[in-house]
């Protein structure tokens, strides 16, 4: 089922002529993007939320989980890669092949020798894997 939202305009075509009524159809779906949230497909339909409630995204196979600010987990039977893309590519980064994290949540980055871990505003300690420790040092000096 297709939900439709329709907008009319008027648009004169001359002084002489009667007005035309022009149509714009806007779906459900760009209409809750436009309002900045994104739709995430859960097991009985689709939730919209906005970015900031997301802290990170944690692969489980070709599952996902996704933790939110408020403490809850949602489990989504789509891979990790599918969600990425659907998610701001400015706001979320992968870390790791099992994390994508928001950067809006991240309070400390530790890139030492032997240790490689972003903390989380709610304390949680993500690992970043040696690739992109790589990436990241070579942003930060840049």
């Amino acid at each position: 089922m297709k939900l439709v939202k329709q907008r009319f305009s008027v648009a004169p075509l001359s002084v002489h002529t009667e007005p035309r009524i022009i149509t714009h159809e806007t779906t459900l779906h760009s209409a809750i993007e436009a309002s900045a949230r994104i739709i995430i497909p859960i097991p009985s339909g689709f939730q919209c939320c906005f970015p900031d409630e997301i802290l990170y995204l944690k692969a489980e196979s070709n599952y996902t989980e996704i933790y939110c600010k408020d403490g809850s987990k949602k489990l989504l039977s789509k891979t990790l890669k599918v969600l990425e893309e659907a998610l701001p590519a400015h706001r979320f980064f992968r870390i790791h092949k099992s994390y994508v994290v928001n950067a809006a949540h991240i309070t400390d980055i530790v890139l030492s020798t032997n240790d490689r871990a972003i903390k989380l505003v709610n304390g949680q300690i993500l690992p970043v894997s040696r690739n992109k420790k790589v990436m990241l040092v070579d942003k930060m000096r840049s």
